[in-house]
């Protein structure tokens, strides 16, 4: 029976050492390759299985001091875990290795021992205590504390599989069943099989969900930040690389030949600076997976070459998430998948990368909800900024409506232009938030900050990214310079995950990059900005502003993208000149009925009407009575019943109602429309055109010096 009780021990270790599995990327969808599933299998097998002989030796030869056993077992576990890895004495990084590294790790040799170690000294105590212990449960032990620092590890990546938990409860059941001595009571058979079953349910089931809603990870225990070789702002370089002065240039081939390239995400905002706040872990040649929330996920392969640039990019270039690079020993934020080059290492020459890119629709975003956000602003926005907002989304549910509400008010309503000029400001905390508002101009970096502090406003969860832009793809092939520095915003949704949103206004440009042929931005690609009008759709209002290089403003984008012709802008500005008039007459008129005073409507009808009749050709003045004035019209029956109006309300003690306000008015429209219908159509139109109503007589009736004076108009 001890022969047995050991040989169960040796398998539970053995179970116990393999569910570091998850540590590797061993049980989930994207595992490790065969062969990296026989560099992790095999080590494990070998240090378990040289643990379980050393147990059935002591069993055989139960002189031996226990002691002894216990030592000379030890030595032979790290021997062969070493042997068989290659590791040597680097087996001591292991743990280090796997507490500071990003998951799935890559197997390699240090961590890879580092793990067998562990799962043969577990098998070494279980099996020895299996040959020297009475306790049936004794053995069980060491197993199930390995199984914990597996879970504590591993469970951050994925759960075990789902036979796990039956199969260790098993051998567990069985090493009762096997104890010396006495058979145990049904009673304590059940309470230690419940005892038993409860911690391995709280290993295998509960670990992965502790409290808090994240997994239970034993790397938080350790601080394993990795500091990017560049700053923790990488917006501070925008215009360095956009204007030529930090060099960069790179070339590469893709699998997918649209939309931008990647550099950093920037999580945390301060009020004047986005910054990256990820805690970078030591990466190797595969890095942590996808966000599963992905609707669409669509795998990118990339070969790039970085020919000539800074010595420290900061970050490595991807089209999307990346989950695997062919350098290891960089830097990960498992959060973001931002790939960061540590500090003191130099950027490599070359690296071929594959990435995930999360394909939304706009349909998708209809029936989503705005994730909350994560990390709120540390200070509210200025006064200005957030009565901006409120105007913007005013009426318009929170959520999506709000969020589109501030898109399209960027992007597609004209009133704010894309400056491209040699001399636009950088910067993109609150201070530029506020200029770009009040300017209507600005660069990608500070379109992009605004609409992320807007949407945190707002209680979305938002953050800016910054990367390149490549002018154009030949093919599968790009080629990317500093100058193609862009920035967008990134929006979490429910169900949908983080979401591409380009609020710059692209197709609505002004300036010319110093030292740069004039280009068009190119636009996002659908797939990249699911809220972007598709090709065809209707197209936004052109730039009316001069450029920042002292460019006439009749320079602007014509409808074929070209400049307006001088004679279409002359025309333009005649047709506005005649048209002045008429416009004023109309204003005025409207200002006039809506007098809120009832006494002064009334008069401005009157004033109205005089205005009509000096068109008309009658010697219509000022100084004439109201009788004199219904003695030249053409038409005294219906100019009579507003001049009777007009002189109760020129001299009545008291305010006049509403009703006499409305008679006036009517009266009024009954002479205009008489007096156009006694017109030839000549005279109608010059009787529209006619600007010398407004210089004859001026606007509403004023009131002399002194309370209680009747009104400036003479009655019969």
């Amino acid at each position: 029976m001890r022969f047995v009780k050991v040989a169960l021990a040796g398998v539970l270790g053995m179970l116990a050492g393999f569910a570091f599995g998850p540590v590797f990327g061993l049980f989930g969808d994207g595992g490790p390759a065969p062969g990296d599933l026989g560099v992790l299998l095999v080590p494990i097998g070998a240090a378990t299985g040289s643990a379980t002989v050393v147990a059935l030796i002591a069993v055989l030869m139960p002189r031996l001091s226990p002691t002894l056993m216990a030592v000379g077992g030890t030595i032979i576990v790290v021997a062969v875990a070493t042997g068989v890895t290659g590791a040597g004495l680097t087996a001591l990084n292991g743990p280090s290795l796997l507490l500071t590294g990003a998951l799935p790790a890559d197997p390699s040799a240090a961590s890879v021992a580092a793990v067998a170690v562990a799962a043969g000294w577990a098998t070494l105590l279980a099996g020895l205590l299996a040959a020297y212990a009475r306790n049936a449960l004794a053995p069980v032990g060491p197993p199930l504390v390995c199984l914990f620092a597996a879970q504590g590890l591993g469970a951050a990546v994925g759960p075990l599989p789902g036979w796990y938990l039956p199969a260790i409860l098993a051998l567990v059941v069985a090493l009762l069943f096997t104890g010396g001595g006495r058979r145990p009571r049904p009673a304590a058979l059940i309470a230690a099989t419940a005892i038993g079953a409860g911690a391995i349910f709280a290993a295998v089931v509960i670990g992965p969900r502790a409290p808090g809603g994240s997994p239970a990870d034993a790397r938080t225990l350790v601080d394993a930040r990795v500091r990017p070789c560049g700053d923790t702002s990488p917006l501070q370089r925008y215009n360095a690389l956009r204007d030529g002065d930090l060099r960069l240039r790179l070339t590469g081939t893709t699998s997918r030949a649209s939309g931008p390239l990647r550099l950093a995400t920037l999580t945390h905002f301060d009020g004047s600076y986005w910054t990256v706040a990820g805690d970078y872990r030591l990466a190797g040649k595969r890095l942590p997976d996808a966000s599963p929330a992905a609707v669409r996920p669509v795998t990118v392969s990339q070969q790039v070459r970085i020919s000539a640039g800074p010595n420290c990019l900061g970050w490595l270039v991807t089209a999307g998430r990346a989950t695997r690079i062919s350098v290891s020993g960089l830097g990960v934020d498992e959060v973001t998948g931002d790939v960061a080059i540590p500090d003191r290492r130099p950027t490599p020459a070359q690296y071929a990368a594959e990435s995930v890119v999360n394909d939304v629709r706009a349909a998708d975003l209809r029936d989503a909800r705005p994730a909350a956000a994560g990390e709120p602003l540390p200070s509210p926005p200025t006064v200005f900024i957030r009565g901006w907002v409120a105007r913007t989304v005013a009426g318009r549910p929170s959520g999506y409506d709000a969020l589109t509400a501030l898109y399209k008010r960027f992007k597609n309503s004209g009133e704010f232009h894309y400056d491209q000029a040699p001399d636009v400001p950088g910067g993109h905390g609150y201070y530029q938030i506020q200029n770009l508002l009040r300017s209507g101009r600005g660069t990608s970096e500070q379109y992009a900050s605004a609409f992320a502090v807007m949407a945190r406003h707002l209680g979305m969860d938002a953050r800016v990214v910054m990367g390149f832009r490549p002018r154009s793809y030949e093919g599968s092939s790009f080629r990317v310079e500093g100058r193609d520095v862009d920035a967008w915003a990134e929006v979490r949704f429910a169900g949908l995950g983080w979401v591409t949103l380009d609020p710059s206004p692209r197709s609505n440009t002004i300036g010319i990059p110093a030292e740069a042929p004039p280009r068009t931005v190119p636009q996002a690609g659908q797939q990249d900005d699911p809220l972007r009008s598709p090709p065809g759709g209707q197209r936004q209002s052109a730039s009316r502003a001069g450029s920042a290089s002292g460019a006439p403003a009749e320079a602007g984008p014509g409808p074929d993208g070209g400049p307006v012709p001088t004679w279409l802008l002359v025309v333009a500005g005649l047709l506005a000149l005649v048209f002045t008039a008429p416009a004023a007459k109309a204003a005025r008129r409207a200002r006039r009925r809506r007098d809120r005073s009832p006494r002064r409507a009334i008069l401005g009808a009157w004033w109205e009407t005089t205005d009509r009749l000096r068109e008309a050709g009658l010697a219509v003045s000022p100084a004439l009575t109201t009788g004199e004035v219904v003695r030249l019209a053409p038409n005294p029956q219906e100019i009579s019943r507003l001049a009777a109006l007009v002189d109760a309300a020129a001299f009545a003690p008291d305010e006049r109602a509403a009703d006499d306000q409305a008679r006036a008015w009517a009266a009024a429209g009954d002479v205009r429309r008489r007096l156009h219908a006694g017109m030839s159509a000549p005279r109608r139109v010059a009787a529209f055109f006619d600007p010398r109503p407004l210089f004859r007589y001026t606007g509403s009736p004023r009131r002399r010096s002194g309370s209680g004076s009747p009104p400036t108009v003479r009655t019969s």
